[in-house]
C-alpha cells in the first residue's frame, strides 16, 4: 500500500510535456522543412534579370564577403555573341565528341566593385548548364571569365588574412571591359543562352538571338 504523499509517478509528471510533444515535433519538422526549401531554392539559378541577344542589362545584387557581411555587385553586361572558337585557348585538347564555344562579352563597372566570385555557363534549349572551366581540355584560361585577367578589379576581403596576403599590383580595373571565355560543350548542343551568376539563385540570362545550326 502507497504512502499518503508519495510523489507522482514520471508518467504523471511528465503529462503534459506528452500532450505537447507531437505538436512539437510538427513544428520543429516544419522548421526544418523550411530551412530545407530555402537551401534548396538558393542553390540553383532561379531569379533571372534577362536580356535579349545584344541588349545591355544592369545586374545589381548584394552576395556575402568572406567576413560575414554583404557587399554589392553592380555591373552591366552585354552578349556580343557566341559562335565556334576561331582559335583555340593555348595548351587546350578537346575530348572527341565536342567542341569549343567562344562567348563575347561586354561589361561595365565601377572599378571598386568587387567582381572576382562571378560563374560562367552556356544552356541548351532545356536548360542544361555547360559550366566555363578555367583548366577545362588542359587549357589554362583565366580563373574568373567576366573579368580582365590582367587588370580583374579588387578582391573580397578576406577579415584578418588581408593584413598577410600581399596587395594587389595590378592597375585598376577599367569602367568598361571585352571577355571572350571558351567553353567545351558536346558536338551536337544548339546554345539558346548564357548565364552569369556571382550568388544563387539571382543571375543574369542573356539571350541568344540566333541559335547555331
Amino acid at each position: 500500500m502507497s504512502a499518503a504523499g508519495t510523489a507522482p509517478g514520471w508518467w504523471r509528471r511528465n503529462r503534459w510535456a506528452l500532450v505537447a510533444l507531437p505538436a512539437a515535433l510538427v513544428l520543429a519538422l516544419a522548421a526544418s522543412g523550411d530551412r530545407v526549401r530555402t537551401m534548396w531554392w538558393q542553390q540553383d539559378l532561379r531569379r533571372p534579370a534577362t536580356a535579349e541577344g545584344g541588349e545591355s542589362i544592369q545586374f545589381r545584387q548584394r552576395v556575402l564577403d568572406g567576413v560575414g557581411g554583404t557587399m554589392p555587385v553592380d555591373v552591366q553586361v552585354r552578349l556580343d555573341g557566341v559562335d565556334d572558337a576561331p582559335v583555340l585557348p593555348d595548351d587546350m585538347t578537346l575530348p572527341a565528341g565536342t567542341r569549343a564555344v567562344q562567348v563575347d562579352l561586354t561589361l561595365s563597372a565601377d572599378p571598386d566593385v568587387v567582381l572576382t566570385g562571378c560563374s560562367l555557363a552556356v544552356r541548351d534549349a532545356t536548360g542544361t548548364r555547360y559550366v566555363y572551366e578555367w583548366n577545362s581540355g588542359g587549357a589554362l584560361q583565366a580563373v574568373v571569365p567576366c573579368v580582365p585577367a590582367d587588370t580583374p578589379g579588387p578582391r573580397p576581403s578576406l577579415g584578418d588574412l588581408d593584413d598577410v596576403l600581399s596587395e594587389q599590383s595590378t592597375p585598376p580595373r577599367p569602367e568598361t571591359w571585352s571577355v571572350s571565355p571558351v567553353v567545351v560543350v558536346p558536338d551536337d548542343v544548339e546554345i539558346a543562352d548564357v548565364v552569369l551568376w556571382w550568388q544563387m539563385p539571382q543571375y543574369v540570362l542573356l539571350e541568344v538571338p540566333d541559335r547555331q545550326g
